[in-house]
């Protein structure tokens, strides 16, 4: 590759040789805790491993285990590594050591079952660049090696504990990198939202970021107990053909054979029409997860910590792009879907989604009806708690739509404008022949204002768009062709 150099730098746990270009370093595959394989593959992280002479950090590192997603139409798909040897860091810097620049931490999103911190399209390298920031991605361990709900595994919500380690390793070594470990912004993206959402209302939030952006976080998916999760654990083992009291055959079983038997449980889609709770999710333990972390939230578990807040207009419309059945539902089959879920009202639910809504189709409501339950509802009351409790929150939705009508402002359509690296996301059809000149400018905009978040708490600054702060009239910015305030009104 031209116009790459090779830096080496010291850490605390040893020094590390990234590659330089276009005035960014890009350090990858930094490990923050020992490979969890062979005996370790359901242990706790490790302390941060240590090493001698120059570890080599240019290459990328693998993305942990996983099937397709669900979303692959919409995002696109990468050929990467991949690989249970998967707890490391990718960092992008500009900065000197020393220099205390804010900094970014990104947990990727992908219903704890798919995606990696070092997958291409999350590149740090344009928001290190431009927005003067030292940008962290983590990569942790998902589905049944990260977040089977299985006591007798050991201890429960694995990848939560390697986001802690992760961060830990962060707060020690990144002024190495020229970050500020005082100015620690984490920013996560649906299940990295709701695991940020439970790490600020934990006892060790305080400890290990200092502010927090919640994007698309799913919020209002209430997270189970083991006991309520038993069913989805033994339609797991099922499909694995392992046996009830024989769980600890998971310990050796190859992950290739794993991951098979878990893809035909996945293709069997939900048994409830739309429904996109996925089978592995945190459960509530007794040391992390202790409440629901919106619960928590709102007793006031996360009011050190100020935040940004961010849905999407149609998030359910990237679940519901290659699902041609909901088309075809009736209104009693869409009243059933909604009195399922809890609602004892449906015709009045529908009728008021129906008011708000062109094409109001089967699809395009019940998508309404996803994106409010699991997305915006909760999302909105916890800008409200922050506000209540005195500490700066910022809310946000994204209405810049796909080219592509069905998808609207879909799930992960903010990412692109967050990382600015469009080449990239062509390989999804969210973006892809959309003006890119229309997609650069707002892409320069909404990462200037989560810098300036990052920064100082606060997303307002000069050539940005006034965005007021949720506490004034319930304000929720915009982003679109034309970006705006408005009041939000329940």
């Amino acid at each position: 590759m031209t116009g790459v150099e090779h830096v080496e730098l010291e850490t605390p746990f040893g020094h590390l040789r990234g590659a330089r270009m276009e005035g960014v370093t890009a350090f990858r595959r930094v490990p923050y805790a020992e490979a969890p394989v062979g005996p370790l593959r359901f242990e706790m992280p490790s302390a941060p491993p240590r090493w001698q002479g120059v570890r080599d950090a240019t290459a990328a590192g693998p993305v942990p285990p996983q099937n397709p997603s669900r979303l692959d139409l919409a995002i696109g798909t990468y050929d990467v590594q991949r690989s249970e040897d998967c707890l490391h860091l990718d960092i992008w810097t500009g900065q000197a050591a020393g220099a205390r620049a804010p900094v970014l931490v990104f947990i990727h999103g992908g219903a704890f079952m798919t995606g990696g911190g070092s997958l291409p399209c999350y590149d740090g390298g344009v928001l290190a660049k431009q927005n003067g920031l030292v940008v962290v991605n983590i990569t942790y361990r998902l589905g049944i090696l990260g977040f089977f709900p299985h006591p007798a595994l050991g201890r429960l919500n694995l990848g939560l504990h390697d986001q802690v380690a992760a961060l830990r390793w962060i707060g020690e070594a990144i002024s190495a990198f020229g970050g500020d470990p005082q100015r620690i912004t984490v920013i996560g993206q649906s299940a990295g939202g709701l695991s940020i959402a439970a790490l600020a209302a934990s006892e060790a939030g305080p400890k290990l970021f200092n502010r927090a952006i919640l994007m698309s976080a799913p919020v209002g998916i209430k997270l189970r107990t083991v006991e309520q999760a038993q069913p989805i654990t033994d339609a797991i083992l099922n499909a694995l053909g392992v046996a009830a009291g024989d769980v600890d055959k998971l310990r050796t079983l190859p992950i290739d054979q794993m991951l098979e038997g878990l893809w035909s449980l996945q293709k069997r889609g939900p048994a409830i029409p739309g429904e996109t709770t996925p089978p592995f999710m945190p459960v509530l333990d007794d040391s992390l997860v202790q409440r629901d972390p919106s619960e928590s939230v709102q007793m006031g578990r996360a009011s050190w910590c100020d935040m940004m807040i961010g849905v999407t207009r149609e998030e359910h419309a990237a679940f519901s792009f290659s699902n041609s059945s909901l088309d075809e539902m009736s209104e009693d089959a869409l009243e059933a879907v909604i009195r399922s879920l809890g609602d004892d009202e449906p015709g009045r639910t529908l009728s008021r989604l129906r008011s708000a809504r062109v094409p109001a189709t089967p699809r395009t409501l019940l998508g309404d009806f996803y994106t409010e339950r699991d997305f915006t509802k909760q999302s909105l009351e916890i800008a409200g708690t922050q506000s209540r409790l005195g500490r700066k929150a910022f809310m946000y939705w994204f209405d810049w739509q796909s080219p592509v009508p069905e998808l609207g402002a879909c799930h992960c359509i903010d990412l692109p404008f967050l990382f600015g690296n469009f080449d990239v996301w062509q390989a999804g059809a969210m973006v892809r022949g959309a003006d890119l000149r229309e997609m650069q400018e707002l892409s320069r905009l909404f990462r200037g204002a989560i810098a300036e978040f990052a920064a100082t708490g606060d997303p307002n600054g000069q050539g940005l768009p006034v965005w007021p702060a949720y506490a004034m009239e319930q304000a929720i910015l915009h982003f679109d062709r034309r970006i705006a305030a408005s009041r939000h009104i329940s």
